[in-house]
Formats: structure tokens, sequence, C-alpha cells
């Protein structure tokens, strides 16, 4: 719930000019709404609902509408009637009402129009005098940004599929010539996401059967788009010649920025055999053996080797490494009992100590009693923790939309107790810590991840959650919060501390002093966080009851109820400290991290037509310019290309496709839409419909 300040320019740039909305009612019934690129659309927050069953709410209706006008100093006002769920329209009963009280109310001229009347037939005086406002209008029905989050994780997981599959398909036909599958299956998959993607589904107020509908659905979105992003490897890789020592590995990352950063694999691998990594030029690299996600060793048969280790993935494009047989030089393993020890092991023996995790960049320290308690910038020696990370439980009674309803919403004095602290990995690459906390049957589990050149923490997080009405937050202190800056669609806003509100956010939130020092969180899978004076609260689980509104008399125990977030969750958090203001880039750079979204193919030996080791799609050479998105035309044969401005500057660039520069120019925190022909070799500019220019 909540409008995106950036909608105005997206609305504009696929043909509309208007926009009509309920939520939240507004003083200004009629206004211009302007995006921070400039972008304006004429608005109607409507005065009263938007259905109206029978005769007296028609009535009710109309005088709000009649209300707002004068109060404005309009000659009409827009007034919604008819019957329906988010859909239907006007009984005969309806239409008998109005003409009923058009006796009742002569002087009113009650007229049956549309929203395009209402705009067309607004007097230039009245145009004039309507107000521009530039917000976000969010902060609606907030209950609703931390509600269910299964369902959240798996929009979010859904919403990375089908970009991962456009981007393969785009990446397969650049490669090979051609593309598999029919051009209107993607078409498909993104109508089943959108179509859940209404507001009571994705806000988790839907009644748990449609609620548990929208899961398969979303669960099918993401199963079908790796089938198609896995013929779109096998295309490629078969298009590739890889005959040379030993196998190759392709490392392929469908996003338009450069990866670099590491990569977690786990590879087929006989048992007994030992495994050396190459890079692209032949040279032997470091890897850190882990834990495989099959729970077996094998000592005479078959075999599985997880193996971390550092790569850089060109944009949009693959890098070909390579797995050799023989004993590593610069190998780790870490697990306890191997099957066979590597005669040369880089285990990092000086830091066994699961209280400090640490490299050149970053510290991270946690408190005798087992919590998390700083979290150090090292190159700008500014500590963003001003004590241990806390994990507290809220009673919270209020109804699926986040509405008090008269009951409590309140810190219960409970909070998640530390269980254990315990290492887990302490290799060359990366250390990893398992911290346990418990509350009755309620448990968390997150394991803290530092990587040999990260300046983030990785956690990853499951929640095994059994209270009834009961909210858990990870609560961060910080010193001197000012404000935060949070994504949303294509774009960030920005707002001050304000106690036990939820805000929205996408991937990431950054809360900053007035210095512009800070900690950024970002994540794969939650969309809400609260601002305290002093700390910033992640909400991990919410127990309300599902499909709950706030009437009369509703709660009867005998009637049983089924409530949210019950049992298991996986998330991953990301938490970067930084001494210095940051850029946007750095933002965004950490959220790419928390999405992980590379993929890799451990491919056999083979001629191809291709000879290349590696294949970049596309590169800018603006920081302040993000691909946003990659996919295949609609009409004609070629692809689109979704550019967003971060930081506010009119700019001009250059865009890299297939090994030639695009001269481009880009306004403040505009969204680009650029066209590709295959056939001309050319870059045009077109609208978000792809109908023209804009």
């Amino acid at each position: 719930f909540g409008h995106n300040w950036m909608l105005p320019q997206i609305l504009k740039k696929s043909g509309m000019k208007a926009y009509v909305f309920m939520r939240p009612r507004l003083d200004t019934p009629v206004f211009f709404w302007e995006s921070p690129d400039g972008s304006q659309v004429e608005a109607v927050s409507l005065p009263s609902e938007y259905t109206t069953w029978f005769f007296d709410s028609t009535k009710e209706g109309i005088c709000k509408a009649e209300e707002a006008a004068e109060n404005f100093g309009l000659h009409g006002m827009p007034c919604c009637y008819g019957v329906g769920n988010h859909g239907g329209g006007p009984t005969k009963k309806n239409i008998e009402t109005i003409y009923q009280l058009r006796k009742e109310m002569p002087k009113l001229e009650l007229v049956f129009s549309g929203y395009e009347e209402f705009f067309n037939n607004l007097t230039e005086e009245e145009k004039r005098t309507l107000p521009v406002r530039k917000e976000f209008f969010n902060k609606v029905n907030t209950g609703c940004y931390s509600m269910d989050g299964e369902l959240k994780k798996k929009n979010r997981l859904a919403e990375k599929h089908l970009m991962t599959a456009d981007f393969m398909r785009v990446m397969e036909q650049c490669v090979t010539g051609e593309v598999c599958g029919s051009p209107h299956q993607m078409k498909e998959l993104w109508k089943i996401l959108l179509f859940n993607q209404f507001h009571d589904t994705l806000g988790g107020t839907a009644v748990k059967s449609a609620r548990d509908e929208a899961v398969r659905q979303l669960d099918e979105v993401s199963s079908r788009c790796k089938r198609v992003w896995v013929l779109s490897m096998q295309k490629i890789v078969n298009h590739v010649y890889t005959k040379g020592e030993g196998f190759p590995l392709f490392l392929f990352h469908p996003s338009g920025q450069e990866y670099r950063g590491y990569i977690e694999a786990e590879l087929n691998w006989f048992c007994k055999d030992g495994l050396i990594l190459k890079n692209e030029k032949g040279q032997e690299i470091p890897y850190q053996r882990v834990y495989t996600e099959a729970k077996v060793r094998n000592y005479n048969l078959g075999g599985r080797r997880a193996i971390v280790f550092y790569a850089e993935i060109p944009a949009g494009g693959f890098q070909i490494y390579r797995t050799v047989i023989g004993e590593p030089a610069f190998g780790c393993d870490i697990r306890k009992d191997a099957e066979f020890p590597l005669q040369c092991n880089w285990e990092n023996k000086e830091s066994d100590s699961p209280y400090v995790l640490e490299n050149e960049f970053l510290r991270a320290e946690f408190s005798m009693r087992g919590y998390l308690c700083a979290l150090t910038d090292k190159e700008n020696h500014y500590n963003a923790l001003s004590g241990e990370v806390s994990y507290p439980v809220y009673i919270d009674e209020r109804d699926t939309w986040g509405n008090l309803q008269g009951r409590r919403y309140e810190y219960s004095g409970m909070v998640m107790e530390s269980e254990k602290l315990e290492l887990v990995e302490s290799g060359n690459l990366r250390k990893v810590v398992r911290a346990v906390y418990r509350s009755g049957g309620s448990r968390v589990v997150q394991l803290f991840i530092l990587y040999q050149k990260a300046k983030e923490l990785e956690v990853k997080t499951t929640v095994f959650w059994d209270k009834e009405w009961h909210m858990l937050r990870m609560s961060c202190p910080l010193k001197e919060p000012c404000e935060a800056k949070a994504e949303c669609a294509y774009g960030t806003y920005v707002h001050s501390p304000e106690n036990g509100i939820e805000y929205s956010m996408h991937r990431f939130v950054d809360v900053t002093d007035t210095k512009g020092r800070g900690l950024c969180v970002a994540n794969d899978g939650k969309y809400t966080y609260v601002l305290q004076k002093e700390a910033l609260e992640i909400p991990m689980a919410r127990g309300s009851i599902f499909a709950q509104g706030n009437s009369k008399n509703w709660y009867h125990k005998v009637e049983g109820y089924t409530y949210a977030d019950q049992g298991e969750q996986n998330f991953t958090l990301f938490f970067g400290p930084h001494g210095i203001k940051w850029e946007q880039e750095q933002r965004y750079r950490m959220a790419e991290s928390a999405e992980k979204r590379y993929l890799y193919l451990a491919d056999n030996i083979h001629s191809g037509k291709c000879k290349e080791k590696q294949f970049r799609l596309l590169k800018t050479n603006l920081q302040n310019v993000r691909i946003a998105a990659v996919k295949q035309a609609e009409d004609i044969d070629g692809f689109i290309i979704r550019l967003i401005e971060t930081d506010g500057k009119d700019s001009k660039g250059v865009l890299s496709v297939l090994g030639r520069d695009y001269a481009f120019k880009i306004g403040h925190y505009e969204i680009l839409t650029l066209r590709y022909v295959f056939a001309e070799k050319k870059i045009e500019e077109t609208d978000m419909l792809e109908k023209g220019s804009y």
C-alpha cells in the first residue's frame, strides 16, 4: 500500500497522463503529482470509497465529493459508484439510486461520466490553481509491509528469476545468433507475477487459501524461469570451444554491472582426486573448500566439492575458469575430519575465535554474551554500532493492515536470548560464525560471514517462529541517526527518524548521521524497517491473523484463526558500516551483492564456433547510471536496455554494447529506455511500451 513517487515518470513514459487513487486521502483531492525527474501527471485522491453497494453509501460518497469540490474551489469532483471487490461495476439499483438522488439533490449536477472527462473538463483557471506535490505517499496500511514474510520473499525471488531469464535469453541470442523457446513465454510469466502483485495479495491481506495459491503461482514463475535460463546457458556453452587443460567452469552474470566478488559453487568431482582452480589466464587461484549441501562423505565412489573463490565476471556476460585434477598449491579445506586432507592447507589458524571477524576493511565483534556489538569501517576508523544488537519481541495485536483496533502494539519485555556462538569456518577466503538465539520455542540462527576482500558483513538468517500475535525485530543501536535513505522502485527516498513507524523499502536502507556516516543494510526478501531515535530495526517475523480487519465484535476464539509467519523462513542481510558519506553506487553495489545474480555451469570438453574465454554484452562508463534491466524487444529483432540515473545529475555517457560504443544522454533521476536493433546495429530511445520515441 502506498504510491511510489517514481510513478509519474513511469506513467508518463507509458503513455498515461493521469492517476487516480484512494489511499491516502489527501487534503488536496486534485493536484499535479511530480517525480524527482520533473515528470508530472494529473492526480485525484478520491474523497470517498470506490464501491457503493447501497443508497446510503452512494449518497454519502456524493456528499463527500461535493464537500471536497467546494473546499478546493472546483466546479466538480469524481465520485465512484458500483458493486464489487476490486472489480465488477454498477448494478441496476446503483443507477436507480443516482436517478433518485438527482431529484433529492437538485442543486447538484450528477453526470454519468469517467475520469478522462473529468480531467478534460477542468478549466484553465482551475488547472493553474492546482498544487504540485512531490511526495512518496508512504506509511499507508504499514502492517502490510511486514505481513507474510514467505510470500514477500517469493515475490522478490520471482522478480529476480524473471529478470535473470530475460537477460540470459538476450545473451543467448547475442552469442549464438538464435534464442530457444517461444517469445511469448516470458510475457506469460511476467503476467503471473503482476497478477500476484495486486495490493491485497502481495500486501498479505488476502484470505489464506488465496494467499496459498499465490505462493504456488510465484513458485511456478521461479521454476519455469530457471528452466528458461538453464537452457540458455547450455546453448551458450555448447556454442563455445572448451578444449584445454582440465574442464571448463562457466561463470555467468546476467546483470548490467560487472561482478567482482565471491562465488560459492558445488561441483561433481571424484572424491580421491585433488582439485586445482585456474582463472581465464591459466593462473592457479586460491579457493576454500566448505561443507556441501549433500550431507555425505565419499571415500571410494562419486564425490562433491563445495568451494568458495573470488572471481570477476563481465557485465551481462560470462567468464571461463577451469578445474584441473591435481594437488592445489592455494587450496584450503576448513571441514572437520576431511576424507583426504590437502598436502598444503591454507587454513587460517590465527583466527579461530568466534568473537571477532576481521579483514583489512572491516571488523565485526561479538560481546561475551554472544551478540554483535561492533561493526567497524577500518579504513575510516568508524564503528557504526553504539552497543549490542538485540532481538526484541513485540506484542502485535494489530489487524492484518496494521490498524491498532483498540488492542496492544508494544514491546513485550522479551528478547531472544543468546544460546551459543560457535566458529563454523576460518579459512583463507572467509570466516563464518554461527549465532543461535532463543525465546521459548522460537529460534533465530544466523551465519555471520566475512570474506577476505569484503567491505560488508553477510548474515544468512533462519527464523523459526511460533508466537501468535507477536513481532520479532533485529534491533541495531546506532550513533545519532539523522536520516534514512531507502530504495523504492527505480529510485530512493529520504526521511527522518520516527519512532515506531514502519517504512517500506526494497533492497536497502542506509541510516546516516549529519556527516553522512552510518550503516547500510541490504536484504534479499524484506520490505520494511523501523527507524527509532537510537536504532534501526528490521522486522523479521510478524504473527498476525490472516485477512483480519478491524470491525465490531469480530473476535470469537471459537472461530479459530490462522497466523502468519509461523514456522521457518530464510533470508539474508548485508551490513555495510561506512565512516564517510556513501555515493548511491555503493548502496546499489551492496544490494546487488545481496541478490547474488551470478550463475555457474560445469561443462565438458568439446569444439565450438566461439573461441573467446569471456563475453561482455554491455557496459556503461558512468557510476551514477545503473543498467536496471535487459530484455528482448517486443516487436523487432533486438533487445531493450533500461537505465536509471541514481544521483540526480543530468549526464552524458557512453554505453558499450557488443563491443561498440554509443553515446547517450540521461536526465536527473531519469528512467531511460533504449532499444538495440540487431539488423542496423544501432541504439534508439523509446518509451516504456516500446511504441516509439518519448
